[in-house]
């Protein structure tokens, strides 16, 4: 019997319509949900608590709310090595796989194995400051340092593999992985690439250089950015849009491939061009 484990985010499932829904499912198909406890209240900081408590007893977590509620969840999912499903409750849902009226559907072809599993590469960050390491992290989508609230150029100097890519003066950079190149990194003008590719996208965020243009190079690749020396404001470090750093003139962050991957479950048959056409193209007209 599968174990599923159930992460709702309850602004989105005030009434836990899709939750119940979906809990009712797994039991008819012969599987078990797990759930964690709730004491009344909800913020989205609780979620990180509640995987911790699902994820020892269950062989895999179903969320349900829109992209935030997963990369929340599977931030830390991904530590216990468990696949992830997501189900859409919110507007975009690029990352949750599966819609409202599928939910049925979704979890009988689970039940029944009819699946498949997508490795998606992750980036870890360290921070140095004064040439110590002073904070690590991991990101699903995205690394960005930006200028913050301080109405400053930035001046970052890039590096690969130790090697000056270009001084970037502007708003800031976003250091990407192939998952995230519809996020942050597409707003500031960088490209979409297929979310399995072996690649990580350097994106300028409004550059002050005409001739700045983002970058794509391969996840071997060991990416530092420094911070100019003259820089006295403090700028901002996010990881995934959920984690903020500070950081200074001549504070620098090295960027590469994690060693582990998230794993995300796929039930449905639509490739990533179809979902992206649905998604981003055709958005427009609505």
């Amino acid at each position: 019997m599968k174990k599923i484990g159930v992460i709702t985010n309850r602004e989105k499932d005030k009434g836990l319509k899709y939750t119940n829904q979906l809990v009712e499912s797994i039991e008819k198909h012969g599987g078990q949900a797990v759930l964690p406890t709730y004491d009344g209240s909800f913020q989205m900081d609780d979620i990180d608590n509640q995987v911790v408590e699902i994820c020892n007893n269950c062989d895999m977590v179903i969320c349900l709310g829109g992209d935030g509620t997963f990369l929340r969840t599977a931030r830390t999912a991904y530590l216990y090595g468990l696949p992830m499903l997501g189900i859409n409750l919110g507007s975009l849902g690029f990352l949750t796989d599966v819609e409202k009226g599928e939910i049925d559907k979704a979890v009988e072809n689970i039940l029944n194995n009819r699946f498949c599993l997508e490795d998606r590469i992750m980036l870890t960050s360290k921070l140095y400051k004064d040439g110590k390491l002073i904070a690590r992290d991991v990101a699903i989508n995205d690394i960005v340092i930006s200028r913050g609230g301080i109405p400053r150029i930035l001046h970052l100097s890039t590096y690969i593999d130790n090697n000056l890519v270009e001084m970037f003066p502007g708003d800031g950079i976003v250091v990407a992985t192939p998952t995230g190149s519809t996020a942050y990194s597409l707003s500031a003008g960088g490209p979409i690439v297929e979310p399995t590719s072996g690649l990580i996208l350097i994106t300028p965020i409004c550059p002050h250089i005409l001739s700045s243009r983002a970058l794509i190079t391969s996840d071997m690749r060991k990416i530092k950015i420094c911070v100019s020396q003259g820089f006295e404001h403090k700028a901002t470090v996010t990881v995934d849009g959920q984690k903020n750093l500070e950081i200074t003139g001549g504070d620098y962050l090295e960027i590469e491939k994690a060693n582990s991957t998230v794993k995300i479950i796929r039930v449905n048959s639509k490739n990533f061009f179809t979902v992206l056409r649905s998604k981003i193209y055709e958005r427009k007209e609505e």
